[in-house]
């Protein structure tokens, strides 16, 4: 229902040569390039989304989705991040490392406080639909992710550990807040203009094992 809703908003008009040849390869979904690259993976997802679209009648749920990530993606692309894919409610998006891992960490926290900080706006945007207010939680990470190309989609595909954890700690913080995995915190330390709380064990247990998380907040 809401499969690569984002991805025709935001692809480019160019398409490069690699993904127009993939029509003609449409026996494998997933073609894995062998290429892999350092990121910063984020994932943001509605809170209690299940229970809120309940209450949305069936001709206004895509109206609902649609204006929730498409004004996040919005967001990625200006500050210069790739969105990778919408998974249901949540949406999967990344910033690729360029001279150093501080960059692509800069520019993910920068985009993802934005994000919190856009959610009156959006909320706003959703009222003046009749629609509910959202709140969600991102999450992010940071490690090397591997790239496949999609025989249905023009946008690159990521799997790998990275993306994987980063998706499993987002239901670990509290609505509305911005978090991050142990890797990501390793070397966001060095990063000015930021600080980090660490999440309590008993939050975290629903990792069935030790990997910490944090709270990011501006310093």
């Amino acid at each position: 229902m809401t499969s690569n809703m984002v991805e025709d908003k935001f692809a480019s008009s160019n398409v490069p040569q690699d993904h127009l040849e993939r029509e003609n390869k449409q026996s494998d979904m997933l073609q894995f390039s062998g290429k892999a690259h350092f990121c910063t993976v984020s994932v943001i997802d509605i809170v209690n989304s299940t229970k809120t679209s309940a209450t949305i009648s069936p001709s206004k749920l895509g109206d609902f989705y649609s204006i929730f990530l498409n004004s996040v993606a919005e967001i990625v692309k200006e500050n210069g991040g790739i969105v990778v894919k919408n998974i249901g409610d949540s949406l999967l998006y990344y910033f690729a490392e360029q001279d150093t891992s501080n960059n692509c960490i800069a520019d993910a926290f920068n985009c993802n406080f934005q994000i919190i900080d856009k959610r009156d706006e959006i909320n706003r945007l959703l009222t003046k639909n009749e629609l509910p207010s959202v709140s969600y939680r991102i999450s992010s990470d940071y490690g090397k992710v591997f790239v496949a190309m999609s025989a249905i989609s023009s946008i690159d595909d990521i799997f790998g550990p990275t993306v994987n954890m980063c998706a499993k700690i987002n239901h670990v913080g509290d609505s509305n807040r911005f978090f991050i995995g142990n890797d990501l915190f390793i070397h966001a330390k060095s990063v000015p203009g930021f600080k980090f709380d660490e999440i309590s064990d008993e939050q975290c247990n629903v990792l069935k094992y030790n990997y910490p998380v944090y709270y990011v907040k501006k310093s």
